[in-house]
């Protein structure tokens, strides 16, 4: 059982869907080579005026009131996508039908016990198209030629019974077999004019007059030519793609977070539709003089929310502008798996991960991207080298209780606190801090730590750990002197 849904006039139902305006506008889209373009498409409307297919453009420009624009293949492209990823929804084996752009044939079989009979999925398949901004004819039919037939030439649903498909064929003209035309004219020189005047030939005497093409083409009109089908393997990750075109530069960024937001909202339900959440978000803004500015936001973990999605959008935006007026949008996503935790019941809550990604872009686009995310050691001689990478918690792992003891831990101090030391024979006896004296019980050093000679940022310093008292307090330390400044501060304290 074969469903084949067709747009009809796909071209000019993919430019109306990104320009809404144009829908009660007569207008034909121009392709070819200026100044060379000719008319490739045209609604309705333009059509009732006179514009021809294969007019040339200063033809099509003299007629007052019609529009043209030139053909984008990326509104096509955009158009497409949409119909296949609402194709896969209804059924997991469709077929691209190459010579109709835009048309998509699945195979229902079994599909039924979700969506209903035959004239219920047909009904349901039409409506999520025409919810998409595009209009097309859906045809259900055990022939896969028969199907694709009604739905180019009959508007609406149509469905065939088993065994009908003759029947279906009889009143259509000859024009949907796309016959070559040497057997075209020669049809229509005996005066066949539709399927079913050319289904009452005898087969014999068919092939005997225009050779074995008579056999496919009797076989055609008369609905029972087979067909192998081969099914495309849908790319998800592909259809995670919008893309707008400006009519006019825009240099304001709040005017462009109403377009961000529907491309959003597009792409997220696309995500959803199969349990997938967005991972990161690639915008590619094409700027006025050739340009391109291109961001990408990588949230810590997969969202699934549009404001929070949008607000990382805004705030990295603002961090970074473009150079120039944006005269064209392209969002472009990857997906990944929700995140899924379970918390206990008697631990603290977590922040939500779309508020605290929201806080962390707050943050870096006040203190600079530089200061804020996690800390990663450095490769490096000095013990407290580090560079801050962005936030990206792992993944909870369940790991058995260790037995072994654990270490003291060293709390670095940032920034250092300068203290004042007494000496004795070169070693520490006592120490001057917040205002406090403190007396050395005990001490281990020096350790005499250096690096980077050969750079103006050389560093050298002598560390000592040291167990200061006072009258009531026991703190056990790492004091470090630095030779250069003459100056002695606390690196950190043991626990």
């Amino acid at each position: 059982m074969y469903a084949v849904f067709h747009p009809p006039n796909f071209p000019v139902q993919a430019a109306s869907r990104t320009r809404p305006d144009l829908r009660k506008r007569p207008f034909a889209l121009l392709h070819g080579d200026p100044p060379a373009e000719v008319v490739f498409a045209a609604n309705k409307a333009a059509r009732s005026l006179g514009i021809e297919i294969g007019m040339a453009r200063l033809q099509a420009e003299s007629f007052p009131g019609v529009v043209t624009l030139p053909r984008l293949l990326d509104h096509e492209r955009s158009a497409d996508t949409i119909l296949n990823a609402i194709a896969c929804t209804f059924s997991p084996r469709i077929e691209y039908v190459e010579t109709h752009p835009g048309t998509y044939a699945l195979d229902i079989q079994g599909m039924t016990s979700l969506y209903g009979d035959e004239v219920q999925l047909a009904t349901k398949m039409r409506q999520r198209i025409m919810s998409a901004g595009l209009l097309a004819n859906v045809a259900v039919s055990h022939n896969f030629h028969v199907a694709l037939c009604l739905a180019s030439r009959k508007s609406g649903v149509s469905i065939v019974p088993p065994g009908h498909e003759a029947v279906a064929m009889r009143d259509l003209d000859l024009g949907v077999l796309n016959l070559e035309p040497m057997h075209e004219q020669t049809l229509r020189s005996w005066g066949v004019r539709t399927c079913g005047e050319l289904a009452a030939f005898p087969e014999s005497d068919l092939i005997a007059r225009i050779g074995q093409a008579g056999k496919r083409l009797h076989s055609l009109s008369r609905g029972d030519w087979s067909h192998l089908m081969f099914p495309i393997e849908p790319s998800f990750e592909e259809s995670l793609v919008e893309h707008i075109e400006l009519e006019f530069p825009v240099e304001i960024l709040e005017s462009l977070l109403f377009l961000l937001r529907r491309m959003t909202d597009v792409i997220l339900d696309r995500a959803k539709s199969k349990a997938r959440a967005i991972a990161s978000l690639q915008l590619v803004l094409s700027l006025n003089g050739g340009k391109h500015h291109e961001r990408i936001v990588r949230p810590a973990l997969p969202l699934q929310d549009t404001a929070t999605l949008l607000k990382l959008l805004q705030l990295d935006l603002e961090t970074h502008p473009p150079s120039a007026a944006i005269v064209g949008l392209e969002l472009r996503a990857q997906s990944a798996a929700p995140h899924r935790a379970q918390h206990g019941l008697f631990l603290p809550q977590a922040p939500e991960p779309g508020r605290l990604e929201v806080l962390l872009a707050r943050m870096g686009k006040l203190l600079g991207e530089q200061r804020v995310g996690s800390p990663e050691l450095i490769d490096d001689y000095r013990p407290t080298a580090f560079r801050m990478v962005p936030f990206a918690p792992p993944p909870p792992v369940r790991s058995a209780t260790s037995s072994l003891p654990v270490s003291t831990a060293l709390r670095i101090s940032r920034p250092l606190q300068v203290i004042g030391v007494v000496l004795s024979g070169n070693r520490p006896t006592a120490v001057f801090w917040d205002r406090q004296k403190y007396v050395v019980r005990g001490c281990a050093g020096p350790w005499r730590v250096s690096g980077q000679w050969w750079s103006e940022a050389v560093w050298s310093r002598e560390e000592w750990d040291v167990q200061l008292a006072t009258g009531v307090a026991v703190r056990v330390c790492r004091i470090a002197f630095d030779p250069r400044s003459r100056s002695w501060y606390v690196q950190g304290t043991y626990d």
